[in-house]
């Protein structure tokens, strides 16, 4: 991939490489340079290009009017066979003399005609400006056959989902990344020899800052516009287990824990763990991101509530209940079901079947926009010794995407209501205050001060965990 800002010269360079695979080299190199014929298939090739209207295949390819479409000035006169143009007059299939095609698709053809796309085999895509990824899926199954490439050259205003299968870490300052097959480059219209400061400014001033983002820099429109974007990988993701942990999930057991849990009907539940070491450090070190019952959910976050600590008098390692300080929830889960539980036959809420699994809960904070200003600040926070006040597992996958896509919506001034579980919950702790209590020095109340049910049996030491004396 080859993501640039406008004019950066994206286009003409996909063109080249079209060109060199229809030609069977890529004649700008020496004959004796290896990247004269490398990667290209020797015979004839069959290519697909895929853009946005047939208005620009007609104005970057294939243009006979004024400006020659940039496939006439790259390849040799009388290489070309013949064209064949679709019902609206564009060109849609340039035939070569040796054998090899060039078929172009567009976004808007496909919308109409989802299928027209999924019955031909490529040894080449090249996708110029970004498209629906049902559309790249279902032309890229053609490469198969062939074990065919593809390239993308695009401003990338829209379909994120195109960064993301290049820049999966969502480092943002990256602007050249290779990973096995993939190899993707950004570049800016600053890096234009041919255009001048002049011409560049007077543009410039045209776009907002967060078009400049992407218009100029080649930064996604999507990134442009992130709510976090105080959050930095390379800054707030942890790059080894830190001392005295046992794994990314698995912080000392003196450590405070707090969690806040976002449960919803149809999509996946989150919950997110906070741990507080006694330097007051914040790390989030683990999450649950899947679909299912309160039941089975309770059970997953209890799972996570307890630890492995060596116990000396019994020498050798036991389980201990986790010291979780505070455990919070969206307000949604304390609102009454409008239908009988079936074992009470009461009315009751979600808040009332996570405490039959021995979770009590508090209400979280409504208030997003404080937890959006608080989250930004604890981003931007460092610790006495300069590292980052929070730090994040890079095994939080939902956590990490989501600060690297949750995006401001611009007409209704707000975050967009989707895939923002874990930042909700995030700023929901936040808003906690978090901080480091000493499990040996907390004194909770005497159970005649408590309110609360208990069971009619009673539990050995080893059915609870830990030792009530």
């Amino acid at each position: 991939m080859w993501e640039s800002g406008n004019r950066g010269g994206k286009s003409t360079g996909g063109v080249g490489e079209d060109c060199g695979h229809l030609l069977g080299e890529r004649p700008w190199y020496d004959p004796a340079d290896p990247a004269r014929t490398l990667g290209i298939r020797q015979g004839a090739n069959k290519g697909l290009v895929v853009t946005t209207d047939w208005d620009k295949v007609d104005e970057i390819f294939t243009s006979q009017r004024g400006t020659e479409g940039r496939l006439w000035q790259m390849l040799p006169r009388g290489f070309v066979r013949s064209t064949r143009r679709n019902h609206s007059g564009a060109i849609e299939l340039v035939e070569c003399t040796n054998g090899s095609t060039l078929r172009f698709d567009t976004v808007k053809s496909w919308m109409t005609n989802p299928q027209g796309s999924e019955s031909s085999d490529y040894d080449f895509i090249h996708v110029d400006e970004p498209c629906p990824e049902g559309q790249y899926k279902a032309a890229a199954r053609g490469l198969i056959d062939r074990d065919g490439k593809d390239w993308f050259t695009l401003t990338p205003l829209t379909e994120p989902w195109i960064h993301d299968m290049f820049f999966p870490s969502r480092r943002i300052k990256e602007t050249e990344v290779s990973d096995g097959t993939r190899w993707a480059q950004r570049t800016s219209t600053y890096d234009n020899p041919y255009l001048t400061a002049d011409a560049i400014q007077d543009y410039e001033e045209t776009l907002t800052e967060d078009e400049k983002q992407c218009r100029m820099l080649g930064v996604p429109l999507e990134l442009s516009g992130l709510v976090f974007k105080e959050f930095d990988w390379d800054t707030h993701v942890l790059s080894s287990v830190p001392n005295g942990w046992n794994g990314y999930s698995d912080p000392p057991f003196n450590y405070t824990i707090m969690l806040a849990i976002d449960p919803h009907p149809q999509t996946p539940h989150h919950v997110l763990f906070l741990a507080i070491d006694p330097t007051g450090s914040m790390f989030l070190y683990d999450e649950i991101y899947y679909h299912c019952t309160i039941e089975e959910l309770s059970d997953k976050i209890n799972a996570r509530l307890v630890t492995k600590v060596l116990d000396y008098k019994k020498h050798g390692w036991v389980q201990r209940p986790r010291f979780c300080v505070r455990q919070i929830a969206d307000p949604a889960v304390f609102v009454t079901f409008p239908v009988l539980n079936a074992k009470s036959g009461k009315h009751v809420t979600m808040a009332d079947e996570f405490g039959e699994h021995g979770l009590f809960l508090s209400k979280a904070s409504k208030a997003r926009e404080h937890a959006i200003l608080e989250t930004k600040r604890v981003l931007r926070a460092k610790t006495l010794n300069g590292t980052a006040l929070l730090s994040v597992s890079p095994q939080l996958e939902e956590t990490i995407f989501e600060f690297g896509h949750w995006c401001w919506d611009t007409k209704e001034n707000r975050p967009r209501d989707e895939r923002d579980h874990a930042m909700e919950n995030l700023g929901r702790l936040l808003l906690e205050e978090p901080r480091w209590v000493d499990p040996l020095g907390y004194a909770p109340l005497k159970m005649k001060d408590m309110d609360f049910v208990t069971t009619q049996e009673t539990l050995s030491d080893e059915d609870i965990g830990f030792n009530l004396d």
